[in-house]
């Protein structure tokens, strides 16, 4: 799907399920920042039904950043980056040189072992996809990376789809993002140094062992995704197969 303005914006529709059913497209989409929609942007949006925005960036990021919100949609901010880690973007400049030069080897990683435990932005995925029988969610971050990432994983795990088919959809953000990856990197790479320039283009990144992380420790802490389905998001046996039965064909 092709949007002027969108950023890593496509549907999660079509992947197969491990009981042979298949997602519905145009139910649920993936997407880096909406603040650069044009206005032909927003009437492709508007038509196809998109009613729901689910934004995980932090505050400061959404306040400098505002999505462009279409008509119809209802927008809610509900920050998915753990308090405990330093990628949390409200007090400093994450960005800066200074900082990016210090980024830890395994940075990544740990923010993504973070990211599947008591987020209150994950959960409140669950809770806007549940009674949404028509229309369709976009939940998304800067970039539709990372946060985005392990939300659209998650979401694709609760229907069933397997670990293969998951880790293939966030490895298509390499090819997704690289136009606006490639922008971003143009701009700062004279303000950089060398050290910061190679842990920014570590942190944008998408291997598969960043995501195989997230995943990893879900199944250390809970044994199964059913288990951490129930006590994270109180996702029954019932309600889960009801979300199947609203997002599957």
């Amino acid at each position: 799907m092709k949007l002027q303005g969108g950023i890593n914006f496509r549907d999660m529709g079509g992947y197969l399920t491990t009981d042979g059913r298949r997602v519905k497209k145009n139910r649920l989409y993936r997407s880096g920042s909406l603040s650069r929609l044009t206005a032909e942007d927003c009437a492709q949006l508007e038509a196809l039904g998109v009613t729901d925005i689910l934004d995980y960036r932090d505050l400061k990021e959404s306040a400098a950043d505002k999505d462009v919100v279409w008509n119809g949609a209802r927008y809610e901010c509900h920050p998915a980056n753990p308090e405990s880690h330093s990628v949390k973007n409200d007090n400093h400049d994450f960005w800066a040189d200074e900082n990016l030069r210090v980024i830890p080897h395994d940075f990544m990683e740990s923010l993504y072992k973070q990211l599947p435990f008591a987020n209150r932005a994950y959960q409140r995925l669950f809770e806007r996809v549940q009674p949404l029988e028509t229309g369709a969610l976009v939940q998304h971050c800067a970039v539709g990376k990372d946060r985005t990432g392990v939300g659209s994983a998650l979401m694709l795990l609760s229907l069933g789809v397997s670990r293969d088919a998951v880790l293939e959809d966030y490895l298509r953000t390499e090819q997704t993002l690289q136009p606006f990856r490639e922008q971003v990197l143009s701009k700062v790479e004279s303000k950089l140094s060398t050290k910061g320039l190679e842990n920014l283009h570590y942190l944008m990144s998408v291997k598969e062992n960043f995501l195989g992380s997230a995943l990893d420790a879900i199944h250390q802490r809970y044994g199964s995704m059913d288990r951490y389905f129930a006590v994270e998001y109180s996702l029954t046996p019932e309600k889960l197969a009801a979300l199947k039965k609203n997002y599957l064909e």
